[in-house]
């Protein structure tokens, strides 16, 4: 049998967490054909492996550049993910999808894509069927799937800013638009409970929605209330139950009463004061495990993490922020209070960095810190940031440092990567303007060579979280392996000279020792060349 490429003399780890081994890997058309020792077979094109690593091609179980997919250009604008050997990408996170949409929601959804996006997404679709249809017409750089996000369907019937409880027919309409994305291939549902509209979902509600991922045998996935041990989303005593451990046990019980596979993103402890309970979050994950919930979690590798920069305000201030802020008498007691919360937490907002104002009379500060911009500006610092707030219509991006640890002490961050149940993501908002995330850039290859060289785990155990384990956790069965059979998505890297190079103060700088990168069987990395306009991928609907 002839083949059409066959790569030669590597050392394969095949996504499985197994050892690795020297062995060929043959291709035919997007398919992994053969694995072995192929010396006697015949293709029409042979690359030379030796000294590298073939490994499955990198998913990202946690992305937001579903909202970046249906730009013309954004095979150039994901470079950054291709460069890091990302092959797949899964968006919907956080609440947040692209549809379904109604007439109520078509204005917010344009208006909230700035979040994600420099451009006003074209909204070519209604549904999530649409979308994908949309995307498969006009190809895709690399490939795609997508959860149906709580927050969305919500808003599509009851409004964005709504907190008042479903109504029985409006919980009907929703479940009419959630079963119908779930139908149209979406890959499980998610829930943005930190966000509006989520975060004004009560467990009733939020059990219905696991529940029907649970029928269509799909998972659910749920950016927590609070991850940080003192939260203003819960009234109760924090010093008996930490609010970011309330915030695990509600989703636990929620996932358990729809009885549902639960992914947990971003596990992150937000401030010093949180880092202490991360112990204490894992014992109870562990614990829902051994009663039979199927719970896992996803982290990034980094000690700061990307938002909008409204994310720091109380729900119930959420449905009229803007009147808020622009009060000096209802500032001060908003600002009293999140000083005193703070504090508490280890964090303050000297710790926020901008990635994208979003306004065009602050964008000059993107890339400071709040704290020397709002000095810059002659203005005070809570003063500043509201405005920004206000100005960017809600849509400013910051990066929150103090997750999970800091430069001095990654305790924290490094427990939860060294999780067996811990599978790797970026969580990014990649954008061509404002400053990047340095995640957008290195966050695979900072796993293979920072925390491998730092013994988290072996190199074998690091790609299968990036690999098998996500593909797993998703339900795939025909990717993120090495394997005869597997769809043809792999990465051919440098163990002796991989490194990330992006840093918080100069993020936007690509890998070093990522020589391959194969989509769909297609070489779009073949050293320093990308080829932007392949549109190797794939929809992937299940």
């Amino acid at each position: 049998m002839n083949y059409d490429l066959k790569l030669t003399g590597g050392r394969v780890i095949d996504g499985s967490g197994a050892a690795g081994r020297r062995a060929d890997v043959a291709i035919s058309g997007d398919t992994i054909t053969a694995v072995g020792d192929l010396t006697g077979l015949e293709a029409a094109r042979t690359l030379d492996c030796t000294g590298r690593v073939v490994a499955p091609g990198f998913i990202d179980i946690h992305s937001h550049a579903d909202f970046l997919v249906p730009g013309a250009d954004h095979g150039a604008l994901l470079e950054p993910f291709v460069r890091q050997g990302m092959t797949t990408l899964v968006g919907g996170n956080c609440g947040f999808s692209t549809a379904p949409i109604t007439e109520r929601t078509r204005a917010s959804v344009i208006e909230s894509s700035l979040l994600f996006s420099d451009d006003v997404i074209d909204l070519r679709w209604e549904t999530m069927g649409e979308f994908f249809a949309a995307l498969e017409q006009s190809g895709v750089a690399l490939n795609v799937a997508a959860l149906v996000g709580h927050g969305t369907v919500r808003a599509a019937v009851s409004g964005l800013l709504n907190p008042a409880a479903p109504s029985p027919d409006e919980l009907r309409q929703m479940e009419a638009l959630a079963r119908a994305a779930l139908d149209e291939g979406c890959v499980g549902i998610s829930t943005g409970l930190g966000y509006p509209p989520g975060i004004f979902a009560a467990e009733d509600e939020l059990a219905a929605f696991a529940g029907w991922a649970a029928a269509a045998d799909k998972i659910f996935t749920s950016h927590l209330r609070a991850y940080s041990w003192i939260s203003p989303v819960y009234h109760s005593d924090p010093g008996v139950t930490p609010h970011n451990i309330e915030a695990i046990e509600e989703i636990l019980r929620v996932a358990e009463r729809g009885k549902s596979r639960l992914q947990i993103s971003h596990m992150i402890f937000v401030g010093k004061s949180t880092w202490p309970t991360v112990e204490r979050a894992v014992e109870i994950i562990e614990r829902a495990r051994q009663r039979g919930l199927d719970v896992a979690f996803d982290a990034f590798p980094y000690t700061a993490g990307n938002t909008t920069a409204s994310v720091l305000f109380p729900p119930e201030v959420l449905p009229f922020l803007e009147t808020v802020l622009a009060s000096p008498e209802t500032m001060e007691g908003l600002v009293a209070m999140a000083e005193a919360m703070f504090g508490q937490i280890g964090f303050n907002l000297e710790d926020i960095q901008i990635m994208n104002a979003n306004a065009a009379e602050f964008d000059r500060y993107n890339g400071w810190f709040v704290g020397a911009a709002a000095t810059d500006a002659g203005m005070g610092i809570w003063e500043f940031y509201a405005k920004m707030v206000v100005a960017s219509h809600r849509n400013a991006r910051v990066l929150i440092h103090k997750y999970s640890g800091d430069a001095q002490d990654e305790r924290a961050l490094r427990t939860i990567l060294a999780h067996p149940l811990c599978t790797i993501e970026t969580d990014t908002l990649l954008a061509a303007g404002g400053h990047q995330n340095p995640a957008s850039y290195g966050t695979f290859p900072r796993v293979l060579s920072t925390y491998v060289q730092r013994g988290l785990f072996s190199l074998e155990e690091a790609v299968h979280k990036m690999t098998g384990a996500a593909a797993e956790r998703l339900g795939w069965s025909d990717r993120g392996y090495v394997r005869p059979g597997c769809a043809a998505d792999l990465v051919v890297f440098n163990p002796a000279t991989l490194a990330d190079t992006a840093t918080f103060e100069n993020p936007a700088r690509f890998p070093i020792g990522i020589e391959g990168v194969f989509i769909g069987g297609r070489q779009v990395i073949d050293g320093d060349r990308y080829d932007a306009g392949a549109k190797a991928g794939r929809v992937i609907r299940r």
